[in-house]
């Protein structure tokens, strides 16, 4: 059967068949790398492709002698043809003559001489079957399905375990999808083949009976599991369920198998099956549609088998299995209603919500930890009215189902329990609403708030309520994760939540705390930020300002402290805190402002922003600063203190290794064009070092940086012209004549050809010239290009493009401006000079890591910072400096001479293609290694 090359090129054909004489040499090894990236591309463009036909024709030969190659071929094959059996004609094709070896590779599937990866492929090639109904016939008429699903689980990894059960659940669905009942019943009395066991009517077994009988079942029970987590099937009346429930009676026999095993592993996944099957049980006789309506009877046996089971296993005095269970039903719960969840109510109109129940019994652990050793009237007030909230929302099973699990808590491993349970609850991020959101934010503020130390001594402070219990701070550490991902990720109001107004002041008095952890204190400062952003209410600004004593008051002093932290991370975090309340400053809440200048914060930050050691530290720090230039009183004390911070700044652009840092440090003098009136003696060194940054940094964030500081620029010039929102008003205040000039079409074109000349001038239109050269980065040439629109798109509203006229002697093409003998200076290293008091620094660091007192601390960092400052100054030159100047004519005639979008769009083609199947086969046969054309240096 020939192949017809339509969508196919040659190349990448010859290049097939180039791979399979090198699989042919008998030293053939292979990469999985490289392999696996060309396989999973091939599937990726399937569609695209016609590969599929020279495949399945150069895979027949090797395929039927696969025992010579290395295993790392045979892999290789097998995978390819899982690809090609995906297609009915060529498995059809294939099979007349891989029939029988194929049978007898799954006939050995669990030989323990047969590698994991070698099973993984074969069990892709048995997925591609089922997808069609040749393939499926021969898996059922061979019986390969059962080599498939007896696999030995001694031999098995985790990659064999997820194929096989991912192809019971296809193999099963697809069978139901044909109304095939005969080989359903098939499949399902081989699944279902333990349960025949003489377990259940003996009235006692051993322990090692008990292990074999384990061994038989969990396999079943896991394969159950995966057929049924399919939830767009379980919601139908399906032909599948109808034989499970009601010809097996699945539900009353799995009942029976845990009321007598106590393997925790079997049972775990046991109860989530009989959850799941009861859940189907319920869209069996009443599939799910839009229209559907359910009544709390609907889910009567649901909750019975939900409550029975946990009531068991509080029995059995496993709290752990207890948290497993809810946690797992929640995630069944949603994954099969996803937002249509029912919403059932009884006669006497009160709601009824399961998911709510299984998320109290989740909370149960938390709330018997803050009310340990304590009887329940001595809890505060709030937290006795939530518990009986949580109590009246849900039944007397409930209740009693909360009482059992908090006993055991208390008598076992508390901490651990309850550990556990906040794990659990900060991993149902995507199964909860807000409502369920708030409702665990509540009884996790009221763990965090037994950590506060002014819960126990009220406004005093003495020392003893500073030494914190390190076996409870895990605990607590967790909780905060979990209050910082809710308050993220959900609506927290103080409608519900009024706890969440409390949130910051109880934060702030756990950090007066010593010895906490830097992972505590991370997540502390995050909190905090979030709150400042999110729930301080604006209203108070109007009012009055903090009041002394206050948690908010003294935040200023709290980020002071924190930026002057041994641990990078926790310099990180108070910093991000800093630009969160600098940000709030300059609208919301002026009252930070105050602060932010009495406790010298952002003088701290600028010291750090030029000498810390860490870069996410510097990058941060950064960042606030950015946030200052916006606020004049912020800055001016800034400036003070630095009297040459824009120097300095422009010292970090230039000289800086860290791309972040030099990112930041552009995006910081952006901010202080827009702000700031700059002298023209540092707007030219500005200039020039912007110009150096867009076109010669290395790392492309820094050019983006530097392409938006020039549109900036462009956007002064214009406004400085009388536009206004990218048109000309009729009329305008000239500063030259100092009158109302109207602006007709001759005094706009006058007005646009002053501003090209500034820009030229200044190097702007250098910069967008330069950056349209193919040799730039795609994104960075995209960005240039669409400035370079921008503008030449009002230049031809107002036809200025025919006003341009060339200057004699100045370059009319770029090949002639390239080929101008003078050329751009550039500038190395070591023309900045950079010395340093190494002895006195290292004095410094020594005394840092042998410090002990935490104020002692902040005065030697202070010292540290002042003598960072102290160097000599920084002889910041541009990485290039600008001999020539693109003129205004050079740069819409270069700009109008080519289709730059057409390149871009060939550049994107291009770096796609270098992940393409032809470069991937390259990849494989090592071309680019023994290339003899090919530069080693020149990679991709």
């Amino acid at each position: 059967m020939a192949c017809n090359p339509k969508n196919v090129e040659t190349s990448t054909v010859n290049k097939f068949k180039l791979l399979f004489a090198k699989i042919n040499e008998p030293t053939c090894v292979m990469d999985n790398y490289y392999t696996d990236s060309l396989i999973n591309k091939i599937i990726e463009t399937r569609k695209d492709n016609n590969y599929i036909c020279y495949i399945a024709d150069l895979l027949l030969e090797p395929i039927q002698n696969l025992e010579k190659y290395h295993v790392s071929v045979q892999v290789f094959l097998i995978r390819l043809l899982a690809f090609c059996v995906s297609k009915e004609l060529y498995f059809t094709k294939i099979m007349c003559k891989k029939s029988n070896s194929l049978s007898k590779a799954y006939s050995e599937l669990g030989s323990p001489t047969m590698v994991p990866s070698l099973r993984v492929a074969y069990l892709e090639v048995a997925l591609s079957l089922v997808d069609h109904h040749t393939g499926l016939y021969w898996l059922l008429e061979t019986g390969m399905w059962k080599e498939i699903l007896s696999t030995n689980n001694d031999f098995k990894t985790v990659f064999v375990t997820r194929q096989k059960y991912k192809f019971i659940s296809k193999l099963v669905w697809r069978i139901n999808d044909l109304e095939d009942e005969d080989n359903l019943r098939l499949v399902l009395n081989y699944i279902m083949k333990p349960l025949e066991t003489e377990f259940i009517i003996t009235e006692s077994i051993t322990i090692d009976e008990e292990e074999d009988t384990c061994r038989e079942f969990e396999p079943m029970l896991q394969m159950l599991n995966s057929i049924l987590s399919d939830g767009s099937q379980v919601t139908k009346t399906t032909l599948f369920m109808n034989l499970l429930l009601n010809d097996y009676k699945v539900v009353s026999h799995l009942l029976v198998v845990s009321d007598r095993f106590r393997k925790e592993s079997l049972t775990s996944v046991l109860n989530k099956v009989v959850f799941r099957l009861v859940l189907a049980k319920i869209f069996h006789q009443k599939p799910l549609a839009d229209d559907t309506v359910y009544s709390v009877e609907d889910f009567l046996e649901l909750r019975v088998i939900y409550f029975n089971t946990v009531q068991f296993l509080i029995m059995r005095r496993n709290a752990m299995a207890i948290l497993d269970y809810c946690h797992s039903c929640n995630v069944i719960w949603n994954t099969v209603w996803h937002d249509r969840k029912p919403e059932m109510c009884k006669p006497d109109g009160k709601k009824v919500d399961l998911q709510n129940k299984m998320l109290f019994l989740c909370l149960v652990p938390p709330l018997a930890f803050i009310g340990r050793n304590k009887p329940m009237n001595s809890l505060e007030d709030k937290v006795q009215a939530y518990i009986m909230r949580l109590i009246n929302a849900s039944c007397e099973h409930t209740a009693k189902a909360a009482m059992g699990l908090r006993e055991l808590t208390l008598e076992l491993d508390t901490e651990s329990i309850v550990l556990q349970s906040v794990k659990r609850l900060s991993s149902l991020n995507n199964s909860m609403n807000n409502e369920q959101a708030n409702l665990i934010f509540q009884g996790l503020f009221y763990i965090l708030k037994q950590f506060d130390p002014t819960e126990v001594c009220g406004d005093s402070t003495p020392e003893s309520m500073f030494q914190e219990d390190q076996e409870n701070l895990f605990v607590f550490t967790y909780v905060l994760e979990a209050v910082l991902l809710l308050v993220k990720n959900y609506d927290i109001n103080w409608q519900e939540s009024l706890e969440v107004i409390c949130l910051y002041n109880v934060v702030y008095n756990i950090l007066k705390k010593q010895n906490l952890s830097t992972k505590f204190v991370v997540t502390a400062l995050n909190v905090i930020a979030v709150t400042v952003k999110k729930f301080l209410p604006p209203n108070l600004s109007l009012l009055m300002e903090s009041k002394p004593g206050s948690a908010i008051h003294d935040l200023g002093r709290l980020v002071y402290m924190k930026m002057h932290d041994l641990h990078w991370e926790v310099r990180d975090s108070a910093l991000e805190l800093l630009h969160v309340c600098t940000e709030i400053s300059y609208i919301k809440f002026p009252p930070f402002q105050k602060q932010i200048i009495e406790n010298d914060l952002m003088v701290v930050a600028a010291a750090v922003a030029l000498n810390d050691h860490e870069f996410y530290v510097t990058a941060s720090a950064l960042k606030c600063l950015g946030a200052a230039c916006k606020i004049t009183a912020i800055w001016d004390q800034l400036q003070n203190k630095y009297p040459d911070i824009q120097d300095l700044l422009l010292g970090l652009l230039r000289n800086n290794q860290e791309g972040i840092v030099r990112k930041e440090a552009c995006n910081v003098l952006n901010e202080i064009y827009l702000n700031i009136k700059l002298s023209p003696a540092f707007k030219q060194k500005l200039y020039e070092q912007m110009v150096a940054a867009a076109i010669s940094d290395f790392h492309w964030e820094v050019q983006l940086a530097a392409l938006k500081f020039w549109k900036n620029v462009i956007r002064s010039r214009m406004c400085e012209q009388g536009m206004l929102d990218g048109v000309f008003p009729p009329v305008t205040f000239s500063k030259e004549s100092r009158k109302i000039v109207t602006l007709n079409k001759a005094e706009i074109q006058r007005r646009l050809l002053r501003m090209l000349d500034n820009l030229a001038s200044v190097g702007c239109l250098t910069v967008l010239t330069k950056l349209l050269h193919e040799d730039t980065e795609v994104e960075i040439m995209d960005a240039n290009l669409s400035l370079s629109l921008l503008l030449l798109d009002i230049l031809k509203r107002y036809e200025v493009p025919e006003c341009i006229k060339p200057v004699d002697g100045e370059p009319r093409t770029m090949q002639e401006f390239l080929a101008d003998p003078r050329k751009d200076e550039s500038m190395d290293d070591d023309d900045v000079i950079i010395k340093t008091e190494e002895s006195e620094s290292d004095n410094v660091i020594d005394s840092i890591i042998n410090v002990d007192d935490m104020n002692l601390l902040t005065h030697i960092y202070e010292r540290h910072m002042k003598l960072q400052n102290n160097k000599p100054e920084l002889q910041a030159k541009p990485l290039i400096k600008l001999l020539r100047y693109v003129p205004p004519y050079l740069f819409v005639n270069h700009l109008m001479s080519k289709d730059f979008k057409g390149v871009i769009e060939y550049k994107k083609q291009w770096r796609n293609g270098i992940r393409s199947v032809e470069s991937l086969l390259d990849d494989v046969l090592g071309i680019y290694e023994i290339g003899e054309e090919v530069n080693n240096l020149d990679c991709y």
